[in-house]
C-alpha cells in the first residue's frame, strides 16, 4: 500500500482562513473543533483520522485503529462514527460481520459483537446499548451484548442515527423509518417514502439544523425534520457518506473516484456544489467506503 497520504487539491480562501492546521502529537486527543476526517479505510482494514490539509511535504496522520504498527485485522470496515458515551468519546465501527465500539484515543474495545456479514452501518443508543443496520439481509438488529440481540426486518438497511431531541431512532432502508425506542425495545413510529428510488444510503445529521442528510442510489437530500420534506442537494448518484462541515458545507465522499478500486470506493472527499472552484482533496492509497467530518453529533449524544 501506498504512504497514507493526504493530498489537498483546491480549498477556497474562506475555508482555509477559518481553519487552522492541526499539530501531531502521538497519543494527542485531538478535539472536535480542529478539521479532521474519519475514514473507514477498506485498503487494509484501518479506521482513520486525517488532517485534510497536511500537503504532501507535511502530510498528518492523526490517529489510526489498528495502530499503523499493529497488524490489521480480519473484518472489512464499512462505517465509523465518532460517538460520546458517559462524556467520553468512542468510535463505533460497523465491519462486514462485526459491530465494535472503542474508545478514543487509546483503542480499548469496549464493546465487540457479531453481525450480518452485511452489516452496513452502527449507532450508539443512549444507554449504551448498540443498533446495526444490515443490508442484504435487510435487518435492523438491537445489540444487547454478544449473543443477546433483536432483529427487525428492514428492507435495504443502510444508515441509522440516534434523535436525541426527539427521542427517537431514525433508520434508512427502502424508505426513512422512525422508531421509538423505550424499554430497551424498538417500535416502529413512521416511514417515509423516498425521492426518486427506495434505494436509502447514507444518513447522517445536519450540525444545528434539524436536519438529516439522506443518499440514496440517485441523488443527496436534506430532510427537514420540522417539515417532513426532502429537499435535492445533489444529484451525484451513488453517494456513500455526506457530512457537515463547521463553515456549513456539505462534503460527500466523492462517487466519481472509481477508478482507485471497487465501485463503492473512494480516495477522494469532495464539496457539494461548491460556488466557486470545485473543492476536494484525495488520500493517497485509500479505499475508504465512508469518511466524514471528525465532530461532535449534538444531534445524537
Amino acid at each position: 500500500m501506498k504512504s497514507f497520504v493526504a493530498i489537498l487539491l483546491c480549498l477556497p480562501v474562506g475555508l482555509a482562513a477559518a481553519q487552522t492546521p492541526v499539530e501531531t502529537i502521538d497519543g494527542q486527543t485531538i478535539s472536535a473543533d480542529v478539521p479532521a476526517i474519519l475514514c473507514a479505510d477498506q485498503a487494509d482494514n484501518r479506521v482513520r483520522l486525517v488532517d485534510p490539509f497536511a500537503t504532501v511535504d507535511d502530510a498528518k496522520l492523526l490517529w489510526s485503529y489498528p495502530a499503523v504498527d499493529d497488524p490489521p485485522i480480519q473484518y472489512v470496515p464499512t462505517d465509523a462514527k465518532r460517538v460520546v458515551m458517559n462524556d467520553q468519546v468512542m468510535i463505533l465501527i460497523a465491519y462486514h460481520g462485526r459491530v465494535r465500539l472503542i474508545r478514543y484515543p487509546d483503542a480499548k474495545v469496549i464493546k465487540d459483537y457479531p453481525s450480518y456479514s452485511s452489516c452496513h452501518s452502527a449507532e450508539l443508543l443512549p444507554d449504551g446499548l448498540i443498533v446495526s443496520v444490515n443490508s442484504n439481509h435487510g435487518m435492523l438488529r438491537l445489540h444487547r451484548s454478544a449473543d443477546d440481540f433483536v432483529d427487525h426486518e428492514l428492507p435495504y438497511a443502510h444508515g441509522v442515527t440516534w434523535d436525541k431531541h426527539r427521542d427517537c431512532l431514525w433508520v434508512l432502508g427502502d424508505r426513512l423509518y422512525r422508531y421509538h425506542y423505550r424499554s430497551g425495545n424498538l417500535s416502529l413510529d413512521r416511514a417515509f417514502d423516498l425521492p426518486l428510488s427506495p434505494t436509502g444510503h447514507d444518513l447522517f445529521p445536519y450540525r444545528s439544523e434539524a436536519k438529516l442528510l439522506v443518499s440514496n442510489n440517485d441523488a443527496l437530500f436534506a430532510f427537514d425534520l420540522d417539515s417532513e420534506r426532502f429537499d435535492l442537494l445533489s444529484d451525484l448518484d451513488s453517494i456513500k457518506s455526506a457530512s457537515q462541515h463547521s463553515d456549513g458545507t456539505i462534503w460527500i465522499s466523492d462517487p466519481e473516484r472509481t477508478e482507485i478500486g471497487a465501485s463503492f470506493q473512494s480516495d477522494s472527499i469532495r464539496m457539494v456544489n461548491p460556488k466557486e472552484t470545485p473543492t476536494s482533496f484525495q488520500v493517497d492509497g485509500a479505499r475508504f467506503y465512508k469518511a466524514r467530518w471528525w465532530q461532535d453529533v449534538d444531534f445524537s449524544y
